[in-house]
């Protein structure tokens, strides 16, 4: 007998988890797979789009590390490195020497540097620049929400942080590839996930087929699954296991509701401007300290990029 597999989410990790199923080998012969989407496109929280004919990320932004990243070689194989059209990257020209920016936007001499230890003005700066470095990093809004004691728990893939010249959503469109026409649907947002153990003397019927899963959507229709691989997104979690939501039943376990329930996310606005050109002298070298400006990406031969 062939499981019925459903996939709830079409974000990155659901078309990651569809992409490893429908490609090992003979999977067909073991289970049917599915992916339900409750908006009406895929990439959940990847989005690249346009602004001014200038092409930006809506959503995921960073490949943080390239060494053994695994978007990094999903973003290589299909040249997503190479374009011709602007795209969002850091401001500013790489540099081999080191240059400390305070918050309001002045370079720290050198000398200045040596000497900041005993200047109570610029340490104030530097704190409340790498204050503001570590919010935005981390989405919080206030550092003392954060867990430090897990935050040695995270670390980066090594090497070079960098963004993906064609877009992010280009990731997204490979692991689509792998799928055939149908297996994605999309506007079938999952309103419950009713589970009944293999113990429970109650089972729900699907025609001739018995299956413990059922699924019901906000159109009213259900389905049912042998299996259901949950990618929905944490604040969907956390709507979920509120008592008046009920996503799930019977309740996830204890320990998994704390652990939804203590992990905290926030939120990263991001700003898109349109200025216009220099046009006297004295706007000639105006920049904005720690934005990010959309201009070409010039790849060098010796750079990574190229490997």
């Amino acid at each position: 007998m062939v499981a019925n597999v459903v996939i709830i989410g079409a974000g990155i990790a659901g078309l990651a988890a569809a992409k490893t199923l429908y490609t090992t080998q003979n999977s067909k012969e073991f289970f049917e797979l599915c992916v339900v989407e409750g908006g009406n496109r895929i990439g959940g929280r990847i989005m690249t789009s346009e602004f001014n004919g200038d092409q930006i990320e809506m959503g995921a932004t960073w490949i943080h590390g390239i060494e053994g990243n695994p978007i990094y070689k999903i973003a290589q194989e299909n040249n997503s490195f190479q374009s011709d059209k602007p795209s969002e990257c850091e401001e500013g020209e790489l540099s081999d020497e080191e240059v400390t920016i305070t918050e309001d936007g002045h370079e720290i001499k050198k000398i200045i540097k040596c000497l900041i230890i005993g200047v109570e003005n610029h340490l104030k700066k530097v704190f409340a620049m790498l204050e503001n470095m570590h919010r935005h990093y981390s989405s919080a809004g206030d550092l003392g929400t954060l867990d430090f004691n897990s935050a040695s728990e995270y670390s980066n893939f090594p090497r070079d942080e960098i963004t993906i010249d064609k877009g992010f959503s280009t990731v997204i469109e490979s692991l689509a590839s792998f799928l055939p026409d149908g297996l994605i649907q999309l506007g079938r947002k999952v309103t419950k996930i009713e589970w009944q153990s293999d113990d429970c003397d109650l089972k729900l019927e699907n025609g001739d087929d018995t299956q413990p899963v059922k699924l019901h959507l906000s159109d009213g229709s259900v389905m049912f699954a042998d299996h259901v691989i949950v990618t929905v997104s944490l604040g969907v979690l956390k709507q979920g296991i509120r008592d008046d939501a009920a996503m799930f039943s019977p309740p996830l376990p204890s320990f998994k509701t704390e652990a939804i329930s203590r992990l905290g996310f926030g939120v990263v606005d991001k700003l898109f401007l349109q200025l216009r050109s220099p046009s006297t002298q004295d706007d000639v070298g105006l920049t904005f300290p720690f934005l990010q400006t959309i201009r070409p990406v010039i790849v060098s031969p010796k750079s990574p990029l190229m490997d």
